[in-house]
């Protein structure tokens, strides 16, 4: 018996079903109780049977709504990840403006605040990403890369070249550098909470949420800004 045969302690005790509030409560509730579980135990280490009895309901309904595990997984990534997806996309140069035109924010600002205030929304994303996509055994790795790293990595680096093409950046930037960095300033702070909040007291939350996000863009586009050309003596 594999250790995924178990039952978990998690898991409870009360009868298999449909939980109550219709189709749309039990494909939330499997993906709340499965997101519980992968993070605590591993990808490999739960099963469907598992993620069902934890939800109240049975297996059938992870096959009807998601096919198996893995499009669980895929479906728990894409609900924090797709908006972002879609507003990276739209700052695309074939996409016409690089202006949010709601907020008056320079897009590439605007993906800034709209990838952290996901981070923060999703508290869970970062550690599942850590352990299932960027360690070295990670099995969903390759799905990850290819569902949402490669519609969102090529589409950031297109913005910050068209960026430094117009003159707002500066003209040695290398747009893939840049776009490494602009993702790290975004998702490491929220990685490191287990240690900058008991240490230094950061709480990425309400107005301080707020706060931090304005001094991330700000410390971002100070950095890649194109510099004005002075005279010479």
């Amino acid at each position: 018996m594999t250790t995924s045969d178990h039952p978990l302690p998690q898991a409870p005790t009360r009868r298999p079903g449909r939980p109550a509030g219709g189709d749309a409560a039990v494909r939330q509730s499997l993906l709340e109780h499965g997101r519980d579980l992968l993070l605590q135990h591993g990808f490999g280490n739960v099963s469907t049977r598992q993620i069902a009895a934890a939800a109240g309901t049975t297996p059938a309904m992870i096959h009807y709504y998601f096919g198996d595990k893995r499009g669980l997984y895929r479906a728990m990534i894409e609900s924090a990840v797709q908006p972002l997806i879609d507003s990276v996309r739209r700052l695309e140069p074939t996409a016409g403006a690089g202006t949010d035109a709601g907020d008056g924010v320079p897009g590439l600002e605007a993906v800034m605040r709209a990838y952290m205030r996901m981070v923060a929304a999703n508290p869970w994303f970062p550690a599942l990403i850590i352990r299932e996509v960027l360690d070295q055994n990670g099995r969903m790795r390759g799905e990850f890369i290819e569902r949402f790293a490669a519609k969102t990595a090529p589409a950031l680096v297109a913005v910050l070249r068209r960026e430094r093409e117009q003159g707002k950046l500066r003209v040695d930037l290398d747009p893939r550098f840049a776009a490494v960095s602009l993702l790290s300033l975004c998702v490491f702070p929220f990685v490191s909470l287990p240690i900058t909040g008991p240490v230094l007291g950061f709480r990425p939350e309400g107005v301080e949420l707020d706060r931090f996000i304005s001094h991330t863009v700000q410390l971002f586009r100070e950095g890649v800004a194109a510099r004005l050309e002075t005279g010479h003596d």
